[in-house]
């Protein structure tokens, strides 16, 4: 007789897209100048390349330039996150980030999630508006976002919900940002899978 064998049931992860909002607080915020950057990689290519480069190498190295700027963003979002205090950083998750194709070419979007389910929850349509315990993490982290602008600025460059855009994903599909050894303390394991597995958040 065959002994049948239980299986977890697979996770999915719950959370909000913040790509656009993210860039407008680090670059209104945090005087981030992406344009530069952007600018400084396009002189390098076109040094590299020497004479070859011509037009379509500047329309087939957009989408990889733009998945920089996504990496750059959780580096200085990084950056930013030290400067707070102690318990905010707890809740300061450094956005994740997952591809999407779109027409011949991978768009990266940054993420922070906020919680984790069975799949059953994911496929039966319960999770297509966000739980209380979304909420609440995803304001927790706006909050503690916004605590670290300047008074000058806070307005224009604040993270808002009505800004960010609630989504569903499967943990493969999400890249988990590279931590620094601080981070890792902090961070690991994730918040949004503690309590599947009965760790303190």
């Amino acid at each position: 007789m065959t002994k049948r064998v239980a299986r977890t049931p697979p996770l999915v992860c719950t959370g909000y897209e913040l790509t656009n909002a993210l860039r407008r607080y680090l670059e209104v915020g945090h005087g981030v100048d992406f344009d530069e950057e952007i600018a400084t990689a396009i002189e390098e290519d076109k040094e590299l390349r020497g004479d070859a480069y011509d037009e379509a190498d500047e329309v087939a190295l957009a989408p990889q330039r733009a998945a920089g700027v996504v990496k750059s963003c959780q580096q200085h979002f990084s950056r930013v996150r030290e400067g707070a205090p102690a318990e905010d950083r707890k809740v300061l998750e450094i956005p994740y980030s997952y591809g999407k194709w779109a027409g011949d070419h991978r768009k990266v979007y940054l993420f922070v999630p906020t919680g984790a389910y069975i799949n059953e929850d994911g496929t039966s349509g319960v999770l297509k508006t966000p739980r209380e315990k979304d909420l609440k993490a995803i304001q927790a982290f706006i909050d503690a976002a916004n605590s670290l602008l300047p008074e000058a600025v806070r307005d224009e460059a604040s993270l808002k919900l009505e800004d960010l855009r609630f989504e569903v994903h499967t943990p493969r599909s999400l890249l988990q940002p590279a931590y620094k050894r601080d981070e890792r303390k902090e961070l690991l394991p994730p918040r949004h899978l503690r309590p599947l597995f009965n760790y303190p958040e």
